[in-house]
């Protein structure tokens, strides 16, 4: 295989957290293949007269808390420059999000995932297609029909549509006195946007299953324990992961979702599932692959490459 030119879109490199960032394991197996790794952020992205160019720097990484990476010089360069492009900031999901997108699309590099496929596939949005298979859902903006959905369940869960991590996401009982006032204020602060809502699953206490899709096919899971009675498992809430095994229902999850991802071009998924139903589909930033080695040994990172470099072969 050829060296490849590799570049990472991501959130500053000096923000990682080194021994559970996924971006920085994908950009460590790349170096390691011999291939040339280089990253920019979003904000350094910009049309001029026809090109799609980013201010860049070519950098060396490592696992290593004091060190993990050594910038070149900034160089900008036309996207097109480059092989691969990894799309792998996080959210929140936003137009200047969609923006970016549109810019990356102008480009002739290999861009995963795709920025038409992450346009498609809302994380939170996208389990609507799947009604079988995930909790009861409601989105919209409306208070009372909030209400109304919510007095069929014992507990609701309240979610910001296009924040990550656990952030915007609230527990109600409809039955609560002050739950019009809570409720209210929670789709006040979400603005424009609509909101959702969905049953709340009780055994989301026993964790959740992030579930990792490469290719349309499931390829490991870790399992994420909430922790100091939050109901929230994702470790930006404080929650903590544990090896999992990947069971008939997430075979049976992964299969309803791979004509989607395959269709939207999507090589590297994380699908979060609790107690055998679909939460959500991440398709921006998916995490938690230093956590699946260091349970399973499984490598998703080799794996990825493998798959990219016969794409560009």
């Amino acid at each position: 295989m050829k060296s490849l030119r590799i570049a990472v879109q991501m959130d500053p490199i000096q923000t990682m957290v080194v021994q559970r960032d996924t971006s920085l394991a994908l950009m460590i197996e790349a170096q390691r293949r011999g291939h040339e790794v280089f990253w920019f952020t979003p904000k350094e992205v910009f049309y001029d007269s026809g090109v799609v160019k980013a201010r860049t720097r070519a950098v060396r990484v490592e696992l290593n808390d004091a060190k993990h990476f050594e910038n070149g010089a900034d160089t900008i360069r036309p996207l097109d420059d480059f092989d691969v492009i990894l799309v792998r900031q996080d959210p929140p999901f936003d137009m200047g999000y969609v923006t970016n997108t549109y810019l990356l699309e102008l480009s002739k590099a290999l861009v995963l995932n795709p920025p038409l496929g992450v346009r498609n596939i809302s994380e939170k949005m996208s389990i609507l297609r799947f009604p079988e298979i995930t909790p009861t859902t409601w989105v919209g903006s409306d208070l009372d029909a909030l209400e109304t959905f919510a007095k069929r369940y014992e507990q609701v869960v309240l979610k910001v549509l296009y924040l990550m991590g656990g952030e915007g996401v609230i527990k109600l009982k409809a039955s609560d006195a002050d739950f019009r006032g809570k409720a209210g204020a929670f789709i006040k602060a979400a603005g424009r946007e609509p909101i959702l809502a969905q049953e709340f699953l009780p055994a989301v206490s026993g964790g959740d299953k992030r579930l990792f899709v490469l290719d349309g096919e499931p390829f490991g899971a870790v399992r994420r324990m909430p922790q100091g009675g939050d109901f929230r498992a994702n470790l930006h809430a404080g929650g903590i992961a544990e090896g999992a095994e990947v069971d008939d229902d997430d075979r049976r999850i992964a299969a309803a979702v791979a004509p989607l991802l395959k269709r939207e071009g999507i090589l590297f998924a994380g699908l979060d599932v609790i107690a055998g139903k679909l939460i959500e589909i991440n398709v921006t930033s998916p995490t938690l692959v230093q956590e699946l080695k260091r349970f399973s040994g499984l490598d998703l990172p080799r794996a990825f490459w493998d798959r990219v470099e016969t794409m560009r072969a």
